[in-house]
């Protein structure tokens, strides 16, 4: 039987070629046309069993935008062994993995989740395309539903995910994902993407505190680290040797002060001091108030959203000592200066009535710098033309 792949809940604006990987538009009724033998009604009758939410009196209808995924080495007919669905599976988390990296953070555009980056390989009947069969798991193994006919959606696009998002890749990462060769860094940066996008979907399923966890052994599992906190600073400050010494204790409401009174032993810097705090919620999280210890100055929410923008910087430099990717300049201002928004609260406001979060001031306190730096080169380079 043939098979597609496609995010059924992303709308791909024009064609995009990543190595091997193609990213190409699908429109209902209109796009892709015929695809190496498989016709546009056949993909109609795929996606059409995946449908945008209704709204108001219109009920809910058949996705009209998507995304497909087409590998070089596809043959006519789409027809892929399991061996192949599960390689090229494991290469679509790249792709939700690199796109996760270039969102924007605690912005009105730009923002996605996992979720949203869901990759679907469907098999199909070109004869009967409207037929499903969906594969799911059991713990004593698994079971197969069959979804026949076209009478009805049989998905609904989840309220935590956007209509007709426009996904930013960050092209140089995914390059280097797929250039990875076997072995035990590309097991652990695979088993990494695997618990980084199961802890940053967004469903109402997922509660924090497993997220918190899944973060945790994200980042043990990149720096190879066993699950102590004195094994765990030593790692991060040992990968993060970019930062800056004397340390710099940035100010804010969380000051060097607030953070070393808190946590009065082995913080040398503000990071030192985020590990404790860090292990501190997450061991809440894993077992709940342990008596006699500390708890975490930062709330859940501060630990998610910082450790989910800090772990790709991590792979970036792995990638990198590995000999497949290369830091941008963006990437060092990021790794040397992240400390900078341990000074805050992250996702408070900063006024009583204002709508910006102290995350934008701090990603601003970190990145003005280099704007103003790269505005100037580039008017430099116009003047001298």
């Amino acid at each position: 039987m043939a098979v597609v792949f496609f995010l059924p809940w992303v709308a791909a604006a024009e064609e995009l070629r990543i190595a091997d990987m193609r990213l190409i538009p699908y429109e209902r009724g209109r796009l892709p046309g015929e695809v190496l033998g498989i016709p546009q009604i056949a993909f109609d009758g795929v996606l059409g069993n995946y449908g945008d939410r209704g709204f108001g009196s219109h009920p809910s209808q058949p996705i009209h935008q998507a995304a497909l995924i087409i590998w070089d080495d596809d043959t006519p007919g789409l027809e892929v062994s399991d061996s192949q669905i599960q390689q090229r599976l494991l290469e679509s988390s790249y792709l939700a993995f690199s796109a996760m990296a270039a969102r924007s953070l605690c912005s009105m555009f730009g923002y996605y989740n996992a979720d949203t980056l869901q990759v679907v390989a469907q098999r199909f009947d070109v004869a009967s395309p409207g037929h499903s069969c969906m594969t799911t798991r059991r713990r004593d193994g698994g079971t197969q539903n069959m979804l026949a006919g076209s009478g009805g959606l049989k998905f609904i696009r989840p309220y935590h995910v956007d209509n007709r998002t426009q996904i930013s890749l960050d092209t140089p990462l995914l390059e280097a994902l797929l250039k990875l060769p076997n072995g035990e860094l590309k097991e652990r940066i695979d088993e990494a993407v695997v618990s980084f996008l199961r802890a940053n979907t967004d469903a109402t399923s997922m509660d924090e505190r497993s997220e918190l966890i899944l973060m945790r052994i994200a980042i043990d599992t990149l720096l190879n680290v066993p699950h102590d906190k004195a094994a765990f600073r030593r790692a991060i400050n040992e990968h993060f040797d970019e930062l800056p010494n004397p340390p710099i204790w940035h100010k804010g409401s969380l000051d060097e002060s607030r953070w070393r009174e808190h946590w009065d032993k082995h913080v040398n810097r503000p990071v030192d001091a985020w590990v404790h705090d860090f292990c501190a919620a997450r061991n809440a999280a894993a077992h709940g108030p342990a008596n006699g210890e500390k708890g975490s100055i930062w709330p859940r929410h501060n630990h998610l959203i910082f450790s989910a923008w800090l772990l790709p910087l991590i792979v970036k430099k792995l990638l990198a000592q590995a000999g497949i990717y290369k830091l941008s300049a963006e990437n060092k201002v990021a790794r040397a200066g992240f400390e900078v928004f341990l000074a805050h609260d992250l996702l408070a406001v900063t006024e009583e009535e204002g709508t910006n979060v102290w995350w934008q001031i701090a990603e601003s306190e970190l990145f003005q710098p280099l704007l103003a730096e790269q505005l100037q080169q580039a008017l430099s380079e116009t003047s001298g033309e």
